[in-house]
């Protein structure tokens, strides 16, 4: 079973494939296989390298590093460069010849490493199963001999830095001092100290925020009887006083105490109240414009007409309104033999109705400021407009024609069906002055 490797250079869209066995493979022979792979000559004019896929400025320097199997890594060529005098290029990935390493291993790692088993060479007339067997047991003796390295290794235990100072503007949130870490607070070891809880001022202007000192406040609370504000830790653990006020600590550690900005909920409270006089307002005079005889509110219609019965507000009992328009309350008392539609009265003739002039006046201002119009009178002014469109028409039509002209034939008239053969001229076509009737 051979393991893969993906690669594929920068230019290119497509990626490449590199099989080989075993669980990784080092640089020196990736590169060497891709030079070859993709036929890129001797490699003297040019040096590749091999990079991360999601790390592309983490490249793999090290020839003898292990990448492992089933990894995307992104291919570069690069022109030649010169180091110390000598030229670097990818010639040596073709002839095999990988770099040496400047470092040595311990000698005393040496010489307690056990010896390990060597591997064995590969057979080509192995089986699949004798390879896979192999190949496990290859990576049984690397991991022994990687454990014993380790065995050899100094122990180098970690030791803890010397305890630094907070930056400015630090504040121990449990006992509000800013010269200590909250993990070093000396309230942390008192098992009698009651932890107050201190809020934050994020987001509260200064404007809205009343300062006192700290020293004032654990005044107050080490000496009852000149606390005269109440200052006390609630069951919730805040830092509250007698007025309900809840203190917060600032930036620099001093208490603060919020107040709220009156003038504006004055301010606010005076417009929430004008509003609402001004729709209460609104809304009962806009009841006097509804038509009380309408199943849906709409607005009345002038001519505005009243009963001689009920004219004002106090005589309303059946009707929300006392106006009515003139031809919906003629039909509305005849329809209920001439009784009044609000109070009931009998014998409320048409001819005795009183118009109300100065609320017809107010009812058409009301109009004009809603922007509102008649739609009988928008659906009255259409009609009259397509009757004198349909007028226009029948004066062209009716109009007399001339004479005809001589050599021309005679126009037919219109809307006159043409006479069938062998049949006389109709009434509507001129005779020959020369013919008589028989």
């Amino acid at each position: 079973m051979s393991s893969t490797i993906f690669y594929r250079f920068v230019h290119q869209k497509n990626q490449s494939t590199i099989y080989f066995d075993g669980t990784g493979i080092n640089v020196f022979d990736l590169k060497h296989e891709i030079i070859s792979q993709n036929q890129l000559g001797q490699g003297l004019d040019f040096m590749l390298r091999l990079y991360h896929l999601e790390q592309m400025d983490l490249e793999y320097e090290n020839d003898q590093d292990v990448i492992p199997r089933s990894t995307f890594v992104i291919a570069k060529r690069s022109p030649v460069s010169v180091y110390n005098g000598r030229s670097q290029s990818a010639a040596r990935y073709v002839t095999g010849r990988p770099r040496v390493t400047k470092f040595k291993p311990q000698a005393a790692a040496i010489q307690k490493a056990p010896s390990l088993k060597p591997e064995t060479a590969i057979d080509e007339n192995m089986s699949e199963e004798d390879r896979i067997k192999m190949m496990f047991e290859n990576q049984s003796n690397v991991w022994a001999q990687a454990q014993d390295e380790l065995s050899q290794h100094k122990v180098v235990h970690y030791k803890a830095g010397a305890e630094d100072m907070p930056p400015p503007g630090y504040v121990c949130y449990r006992c509000g001092g800013k010269d200590h870490w909250i993990k070093n607070c000396p309230t942390n070891s008192d098992p009698n100290f009651e932890g107050k809880k201190i809020k934050k001022t994020t987001g509260i202007p200064k404007s809205y925020m009343k300062t006192i000192s700290k020293e004032t406040v654990e005044y107050r609370l080490q000496n009852p009887e000149s606390n005269e504000s109440g200052i006390h830790t609630d069951e919730n653990g805040d830092l509250v006083d007698a007025e309900g006020n809840t203190y917060m600590a600032t930036e620099d550690g001093d208490y603060v105490v919020t107040f709220a900005d009156s003038k504006t909920w004055a301010l606010y409270q005076e417009k929430q109240q004008s509003a609402a006089l001004k729709l209460n307002g609104n809304s009962s005079k806009t009841l006097e414009f509804l038509d009380p005889l309408a199943t849906e509110p709409k607005v009345l219609k002038a001519p505005i007409r009243m009963t001689p019965c009920c004219q004002d507000m106090s005589a309303l009992k059946n009707s929300k309104n006392y106006n009515y328009n003139q031809s919906d309350l003629e039909q509305a008392l005849i329809e209920n033999d001439f009784h009044c539609p609000n109070c009931g009265k009998e014998d409320i003739f048409i001819d005795s109705l009183v118009p109300n002039d100065a609320f017809e006046k107010e009812l058409s201002d009301y109009v004009a400021l809603l922007g509102l119009q008649d739609p009988s009178a928008v659906k009255r002014s259409a009609s009259e407009a397509l009757d004198e469109n349909q007028d226009a028409k029948r004066r062209n039509i009716a109009a007399p024609m001339g004479p005809p002209v001589p050599g021309m034939p005679f126009p037919m008239m219109p809307m006159m069906p043409v006479p069938p053969m062998f049949m006389g001229p109709g009434p509507g076509f001129p005779q020959n002055p020369g013919s008589r009737p028989n």
